[in-house]
């Protein structure tokens, strides 16, 4: 359970910070250097990961795609990455865009976990949506997003 715990705090603490780094890099520079810069630090750290993990870090395993969820997780990182920055460019607030995102996230995974890997939909998920979706519209109807 400790395991559970920790890597929970890891993603929360990680969200955290990502959100405020998104927030400062939208006031200028250029998005892509940004990102890349971004990601080439990512690496960093990734394949320190690997080597500590395995001992070894072969470069043709790690940039092979033959496993597609890779391939789609790489594209899908980077459309989170663009849409958040293009976002708070555009002047969302930080105390704001993640509710929303994440609450119209969950309202996409709610079913698609339900047709894909057989996840029961009960009412308390249910009742969750209903209550993400009334904060999304308290938000957005406040002009506040």
């Amino acid at each position: 359970m400790s395991a559970l715990y920790g890597s929970l705090a890891i993603a929360v603490a990680s969200t955290v910070v990502y959100h405020i780094a998104q927030k400062s890099l939208a006031s200028g520079g250029s998005v892509f250097g940004s990102l890349a810069a971004a990601y080439g630090i990512a690496m960093l750290f990734s394949l320190a990961g690997l080597y500590f993990q395995t001992g070894r870090i072969e470069v043709g395993e790690v940039f092979s795609l033959r496993n597609w969820p890779v391939a789609v997780l790489g594209l899908a990182v980077f459309g989170i990455e663009v849409g958040v920055l293009l976002t708070y460019k555009s002047g969302a607030n930080v105390n704001s865009l993640p509710m929303i995102v994440n609450g119209v996230v969950m309202a996409c995974l709610v079913p698609l976990g339900a047709l894909i890997y057989s996840e029961a939909v009960t009412v308390s998920s249910m009742l969750g949506l209903l209550l993400i979706g009334s904060g999304i519209w308290l938000i957005l109807s406040s002009g506040h997003a």
